[in-house]
């Protein structure tokens, strides 16, 4: 096989993930993550899905996990590491998968009232929540470097 093969070959695979994304971005909130279960499945069922994906996440979501929960103390995206390893399983457990829908949903609804009050709020209210911020930030670089 030759490189410009290989090149065509990503390229299909990357337009391939931009549809899957798309189609993610398209269904319903509170059905996202259960339909992405379904498709991964039926996708694996057809032989599309690479055949150690299953083992892949049945071993590495677990692992994930819980380097998760062990770099909680430590600065950094633990809690991040932690959604990644579930993310991985949702795509293999259906009450996982229906969870991470309840979740999307109330964290939206969050979403929407922090955008409400923000969009409602003055001026200087706003600028005094971005120093605040930037100023939290500040001190958070500062302690990490030279505390």
């Amino acid at each position: 096989m030759s490189w410009l093969e290989n090149i065509k070959r990503a390229i299909e695979k990357a337009k391939d993930g931009w549809r899957h994304w798309r189609t993610f971005r398209e269904i319903d909130a509170g059905h996202r993550y259960q339909a992405r279960y379904h498709l991964h499945q039926r996708r694996t069922r057809k032989g599309l899905v690479w055949r150690y994906w299953r083992l892949f996440s049945l071993t590495c979501g677990p692992l994930l996990i819980i380097a998760g929960f062990i770099f909680i103390p430590t600065p950094g995206p633990s809690y991040i590491i932690i959604a990644v390893g579930l993310w991985l399983l949702a795509g293999e457990f259906l009450p996982l998968a229906r969870l991470f829908d309840r979740v999307g949903v109330r964290l939206g609804r969050i979403g929407r009232a922090v955008k409400g009050v923000w969009r409602s709020s003055p001026a200087t209210v706003k600028i005094l929540v971005v120093l605040a911020f930037a100023s939290l930030l500040a001190d958070g670089v500062y302690t990490l470097f030279a505390g």
